[in-house]
């Protein structure tokens, strides 16, 4: 599919939780009518680690580590604290 999924393991995540979109798989939710639709950017995963656990400000995630992904949100509670 077109879609995929991603796992944060380790002692400072934020754990014990499923966070996404679950749109279905009947004919109109599938992207191209064939595979399962992408509900998220990976970046939004990233930028959240990144921001929380390594302690990078936005701008820099935004202009260096991932440019143009000025629009892409953030996840945000995803390690402890």
């Amino acid at each position: 599919g077109t879609a995929s999924a991603a796992m944060l393991l380790g002692g400072s995540v934020k754990g014990g939780r499923v966070i996404g979109d679950w749109r279905g798989l009947g004919q109109n939710d599938l992207y191209e009518g064939r595979d399962l639709a992408p509900t998220s950017d990976i970046r939004s995963l990233f930028k959240g680690v990144l921001t929380e656990h390594m302690g990078l400000d936005q701008g820099t995630i935004e202009t260096s580590v991932f440019p143009g992904a000025k629009g892409v949100p953030t996840f945000e509670g995803l390690m402890r604290t």
